[in-house]
């Protein structure tokens, strides 16, 4: 797959999974939710795209092959990511939907930054922030995470680099610092041999804020629980930096 949809994909992944996209139903919510998330508006602000970024920067820390797109960066490229989406094939289409239907990659109302780190071989970490401004972004982010539901799209096929892969994904217990979060991992298969490594996805909500943090391309030798131990590390480290950000 072209070095682009380095960028591309965590980004997308982001936008939608963690609610930049919205559906009319999920949108309005009940008034308890709606209530929910103006009392976490009110404890904790919005991140602007300048302390998004800097919270990404500070996950990467001192590390040179670190690679950080900022809230314009990314809303730029918006284009970009909805195409490469839209060129993978995912079926059913519904999860295609997951990230382009109704807008998902609208970044109207939102400030963010993303974080790509390589790592050995073709392992690669992205930390992803999201500030939500638009109240009702914020609400059908906390519900997608608090549902943990995968929405039909557990298992689905899709094409890369001229290639048909089939996909499997899971939800994983976890507990974080966050007020609330998801663990996936998806597994990808080529001719019924399955691609070593997959990827592991935790969601956090922090207030109006996501934080997103995915680890891919392993060896496929780790166990979940080692990875998911590192991911919520990286994970509460996330959420201290939003929260001293927001004051």
């Amino acid at each position: 797959m072209k070095k682009q949809a380095f960028w591309v994909l965590p980004m997308a992944a982001a936008l939608a999974l963690s609610g930049c996209g919205s559906s009319g139903n999920e949108s309005s919510g009940s008034s308890d939710s709606s209530g929910a998330a103006q009392e976490q508006s009110n404890e904790s602000p919005a991140l602007t795209g300048e302390q998004a970024t800097a919270v990404v920067k500070s996950l990467v820390g001192d590390s040179e092959k670190a690679q950080v797109m900022d809230s314009e960066s990314l809303k730029g490229s918006t284009s970009d990511a909805e195409k490469l989406v839209k060129s993978m094939n995912i079926k059913p289409e519904k999860c295609a939907e997951l990230l382009t239907q109704e807008g998902a990659l609208d970044t109207s109302g939102t400030n963010m930054a993303v974080a790509v780190v390589p790592g050995e071989g073709t392992a690669m970490t992205t930390y992803s922030v999201v500030g939500f401004e638009d109240s009702a972004k914020a609400e059908t982010a906390k519900s997608r995470i608090e549902k943990k539901d995968l929405q039909g799209c557990d298992k689905f096929s899709m094409s890369m680099s001229g290639q048909e892969f089939t996909a499997a994904a899971k939800i994983l217990d976890v507990s974080s610092d966050a007020d609330s979060a998801i663990a996936t991992k998806t597994s990808m298969t080529l001719n019924g041999t399955e691609v070593p490594g997959g990827s592991y996805q935790l969601q956090g909500l922090v207030g109006p804020n996501a934080v997103v943090v995915v680890y891919s391309g392993g060896t496929g030798k780790e166990k979940d629980a080692e990875v998911l131990d590192k991911l919520t590390a990286e994970l509460n480290k996330a959420v201290a930096e939003v929260k001293s950000a927001a004051k």
